[in-house]
């Protein structure tokens, strides 16, 4: 029993990483590179919040050639050229080693 429960708390951990912005904001800038880094991406937005701002406060990454990332890809770059406002669900956890400023590892956004 001590045992489930020890996974139990081990994966609400993981959780806690998690953050979100307060309010949709529209993104400032988008950034791709060519082969070294191996399809990452990443954004900033306009105006973040101020917990957004001390958590992540270069911005958001992702690794856009999986498969699974490119759709993610497609939206924030759509987002970006229709200046459509986002809130951005992220792991400040998972910091990009590609670069020495902070960002935090996209998990979800969602257009408004």
């Amino acid at each position: 029993m001590k045992v489930l429960f020890a996974i139990f708390i081990t994966f609400l951990s993981v959780n806690s990483y998690a953050m979100q912005t307060k309010a949709p904001q529209k993104i400032a800038y988008l950034m791709t590179w060519a082969d070294y880094t191996g399809g990452v991406f990443k954004f900033v937005l306009e105006n973040q919040d101020e917990e957004a701002q001390a958590l992540c406060p270069s911005g958001y990454w992702l690794d856009g050639s999986s498969d699974k990332n490119a759709a993610l890809y497609g939206f924030i770059k759509d987002a970006y050229q229709s200046k459509t406002p986002i809130i951005v669900y992220a792991n400040e956890a998972l910091d990009w080693d590609g670069m020495i400023t902070k960002e935090c590892k996209l998990q979800l956004a969602v257009g408004f």
